[in-house]
């Protein structure tokens, strides 16, 4: 078990999921190299990690793109790939794509004799390892990956979440936030009012209203004289700038001005920080921040902090017909109503109760009236 390959095309929170099952096989193997396959936007999280020794991208739309322009050289850029994986002589793959189409072309056109993964819908038929799976019920994704390392023998008791941040990005968080007045005695709650890229289209059903989002935010400033610090990429920049308009402190935004390795840095600034679900809210987990995460459709069961601790508190509504996400897929409804009748006196509730614990560790400067 000279070199480990970890083949993962998900998103941010797929990939945090799967850093247990790295940090295990990196115990059980000290002198291994591993080797990650994931998409442009998971390497930023992952880059500084120094248990995997190498990346390489596998970008879907990437090929699809290329795929439309020219068969050919689509063909060729992924033949250059797994020829690349070849000449690499990896002793096993660990497969999380729950397709068949990896462990077919790890099969045909690589050396990689052991090939582990999920036999989702029989479409392991490729894999030497099979982990039976009917879906992601009944326990958290983080158990079903660590379920991959089961059959090399490894110990998979520690389960904690690993995000690791570079010196260069901590550097310039503290810069940015310098610039932006916010000293290193402040107080500081980030808002997260998107919730990543995975769900695109369909994003707006994991979304709490940006006007519950900016009365949380005004309550955190007003009561407990926090700095306010609003996150997201890019493409939820209008969602951004609608809690920003709604609230009456006035907030630093870096939404679409970070790399995913800075927003790691500025959340890990933060005191606490109020999400919905999605990648970055993992990102907050795995760097040990207070968490108030707020659930809709998907199931904080298995898509939620994990290991559960007093610090990484979810939000829901008790409607009967959540979770709606099961199996993948997403039972969509126009009500958004499992979202609707959570209230900001939810969320506020728990910064109280944080702020307390901020207070007694004097972690912050906080009024003494709390």
């Amino acid at each position: 078990m000279k070199k480990i390959l970890i083949i993962n095309p998900f998103g941010v929170g797929d990939v945090l999921f799967s850093t247990p099952l790295v940090r295990a096989l990196k115990r059980a193997y000290p002198d291994s190299s591993i080797d990650y396959v994931c998409n442009k936007r998971a390497y930023g999280i992952i880059k500084d990690n120094p248990q995997i020794s190498g990346i390489h991208i596998f970008e879907k739309d990437d090929y699809r793109k290329l795929w439309k322009e020219s068969k050919l050289r689509c063909l060729k850029a992924l033949y250059g790939l797994l020829k690349t994986l070849d000449r690499a002589g990896y002793d096993v793959a660990i497969d999380m794509s729950l397709g068949y189409q990896c462990s077919l072309l790890l099969a045909a056109f690589t050396h990689i004799r052991r090939r582990i993964g999920f036999n989702y819908r029989d479409r392991g038929k490729f894999l030497t390892d099979k982990i039976m799976l009917e879906g992601f019920n009944g326990k958290h994704v983080i158990e079903y990956y660590l379920d991959l390392g089961r059959p090399l023998g490894i110990d998979v008791s520690d389960k904690c979440i690993e995000v690791c941040v570079a010196d260069e990005d901590r550097r310039w968080a503290e810069r940015f936030l310098a610039e932006h007045g916010i000293n290193k005695d402040d107080c500081v709650c980030g808002i997260i009012p998107g919730c990543g890229a995975s769900w695109g289209r369909n994003a707006k059903y994991r979304r709490w209203l940006p006007s519950k989002f900016a009365e949380v935010a005004d309550y955190a400033a007003e009561r407990y004289d926090c700095k306010i610090a609003i996150f997201g990429d890019e493409r939820e920049k209008l969602i951004c700038d609608e809690v920003d308009a709604k609230m009456k402190a006035r907030p630093v935004t870096a939404c679409g001005k970070t790399s995913l390795g800075q927003f790691a840095a500025l959340l890990d600034r933060c005191d606490l920080i109020v999400t919905n679900d999605g990648g970055p809210l993992h990102i907050a987990v795995g760097l040990k921040k207070r968490t108030i995460s707020i659930f809709g459709p998907v199931d904080e069961r298995i898509y939620g902090p994990y290991p559960q601790k007093a610090d990484f508190v979810t939000v829901t509504s008790d409607e009967a017909c959540r979770p709606c996400y099961r199996n993948f897929k997403h039972n969509a409804c126009d009500t958004f109503k499992c979202l609707d009748r959570i209230k900001p006196a939810d969320v506020t509730r728990h910064i109280d109760r944080f702020m307390e614990d901020i207070k007694n560790e004097s972690h912050a400067r906080i009024p003494g009236d709390i």
